[in-house]
C-alpha cells in the first residue's frame, strides 16, 4: 500500500469532545502521526452515553482512532517542560480550550512558536478570540440556535429544530483540518509555522452559505421551508405508497418531464408554474397537485421511472438503511476496529488516495497507554525521568 499524503507529519492533539478530535482524525486518516495528549482524568468522551463497548463510550472510539495515546497534567512544570519538548519535534499542536486557558497553561501560540518556529499552532474556540461571546460557553446546539441555522431548520409554522448532526462541531472540525493542511502548505513555501483559527460560531455561520447572502442582499429574514428549497420547486421529500422520496425537479426541463411522467404536461404551460421563477412564489398552489400524484406509486417504482428519466430522486433512508446501502459498501464506508476483544464498526474519512479506499484503521489508544515509549521514542527521556513523569500524574 503506498505511503499516505501526510506520512512524516507529527501532530500533537490536545483536544477533547467532537469538533477537536474530529479534526485530528481526519489528519490521523491521512497518515499524519497524532499523539493525543489527555490530561490524568482523560478526555471526558471516553464515557459518553448511550452506548459503552468494553467500558468505553462508542462516541470516543468513533472519534480517535489511529491515533497513539499519552497522559501529561499540562498544570505539573515537569509535564509542561515535557511538552514543550515535543514541541521541539512536531509540526502541529492543535486545542480546543475555552478562551483564556492557553494563556494560562502557557501552551498559547506566541509561546509555542517561540520554541519552535515550525510549528503550526490550531486553535478551536466557540465563539472565536474577541468579541462579546469570546469567553462564553459553546456546545454545538447552542451554537446552531445563536448562528442562524435552528432559525431556518423544520416546518413552515412549527417550532424550531436544530440539525440532526452535529453540524457546527463538525463543520469546525473540517475547517480546522483544512486550515491546517494550508498551513502546512504554506510552511514549505516560506519555512515558517503559522497560527490557525477555527471556531464554532463561526463555521456554523458559514453553512449558511447563500441563505446568508440572500439575507444581506434583501433584507428579508429566511424561514424554514421543511424539506424544501427556498428558490427551487420541487425539491423535497414527497410521500410515496409506502414510504417517503425526495425529488429534485426544480430545473424547468425536470420539470416539463415530471409533468409527462405524471400525465399533467399542462401544468409545465401554466402560467403560474412555467418557470423556476415563477414556480416560487407558487409553490403553495402547484404542491398539493404533485403530492397527491407522487402518492400513487411506490417508492421503488418512483426511483425507476425518474431514474430512467435523468430526474434527481433518492428515497428517504434511515441510519441502517444509508450504512448497508451498496454504494456505501462499495467504498467499503464501514471499518472494523477491534476494541478490547470486540470488533465495533465505524465510518471511514471519505477521502481516498490513488483509488485506495481501505488505508488502516486502528483502535483508539488506552488513556497514557504510549506515554513511555513516547518520552522514550522521540525525546529519549530515561526511565527515571518516565518513571517521575507518572508518579506524579499517579499522585
Amino acid at each position: 500500500m503506498a505511503q499516505l499524503p501526510l506520512a512524516g507529519v507529527r501532530v500533537l492533539d490536545l483536544t477533547q469532545a467532537l469538533a477537536g478530535p474530529f479534526a485530528t482524525m481526519i489528519l490521523a486518516d491521512m497518515g499524519a502521526e497524532v499523539i493525543k495528549i489527555e490530561s490524568p482524568a482523560g478526555d471526558l468522551t471516553r464515557t459518553t452515553p448511550p452506548h459503552i463497548v468494553q467500558g468505553t463510550s462508542l462516541y470516543f472510539l468513533t472519534n480517535n482512532r489511529n491515533k497513539r495515546g499519552m497522559v501529561l497534567d499540562l498544570k505539573a512544570p515537569d509535564a509542561l517542560t515535557a511538552f514543550y519538548d515535543l514541541c521541539k519535534v512536531a509540526d502541529v499542536v492543535i486545542y480546543n480550550f475555552s478562551e483564556g486557558v492557553a494563556d494560562r497553561l502557557k501552551i498559547d501560540a506566541d509561546t509555542l512558536r517561540k520554541i519552535n518556529e515550525k510549528l503550526i499552532v490550531c486553535n478551536m474556540t466557540g465563539y472565536g478570540r474577541k468579541g462579546p461571546d469570546a469567553r462564553r460557553r459553546a456546545v454545538d446546539p447552542i451554537v446552531q440556535s445563536l448562528a442562524g441555522a435552528v432559525s431556518i431548520t423544520g416546518v413552515p409554522g412549527g417550532e424550531p429544530v436544530r440539525a440532526g448532526v452535529p453540524s457546527a462541531d463538525l463543520s469546525t472540525g473540517l475547517y480546522a483540518a483544512i486550515g491546517v493542511l494550508a498551513a502546512l502548505h504554506g510552511r514549505d513555501r516560506t519555512g515558517v509555522g503559522s497560527s490557525v483559527e477555527a471556531s464554532l460560531f463561526h463555521s456554523q455561520l458559514s453553512l449558511l452559505n447563500y441563505m446568508a447572502t440572500y439575507c444581506a442582499y434583501s433584507g428579508e429574514i429566511p424561514q424554514p421551508v421543511g424539506s424544501g428549497h427556498p428558490g427551487t420547486v420541487p425539491s423535497q421529500v414527497f410521500k410515496t405508497a409506502d414510504g417517503w422520496i425526495t425529488i429534485d425537479a426544480g430545473f424547468d426541463r425536470h420539470f416539463q418531464t415530471l409533468c409527462r411522467i405524471l400525465g399533467k404536461e399542462s401544468l409545465s404551460r401554466d402560467p403560474r408554474f412555467v418557470s423556476r421563477q415563477v414556480r416560487a412564489r407558487h409553490r403553495g398552489e402547484l404542491l398539493p397537485i404533485l403530492i397527491a400524484e407522487i402518492e400513487k406509486h411506490t417508492t421503488a417504482e418512483w426511483e425507476r421511472i425518474l431514474d430512467e428519466a435523468g430526474i434527481p430522486c433518492g428515497k428517504v433512508n434511515n441510519v441502517k438503511e444509508a450504512l448497508e446501502s451498496p454504494q456505501s459498501v462499495a467504498y467499503h464506508s464501514l471499518r472494523d476496529i477491534r476494541y478490547r476483544g470486540e470488533d465495533v464498526r465505524v465510518l471511514a474519512t471519505p477521502v481516498w488516495f490513488d483509488g485506495e479506499d481501505r488505508h488502516p484503521v486502528e483502535p483508539p489508544p488506552e488513556l497514557g497507554q504510549h506515554t513511555a515509549d513516547i518520552l522514550r521514542g522521540l525525546l529519549g527521556y530515561d526511565d527515571a525521568r518516565i518513571a517521575a513523569l507518572t508518579a506524579k500524574r499517579e499522585d
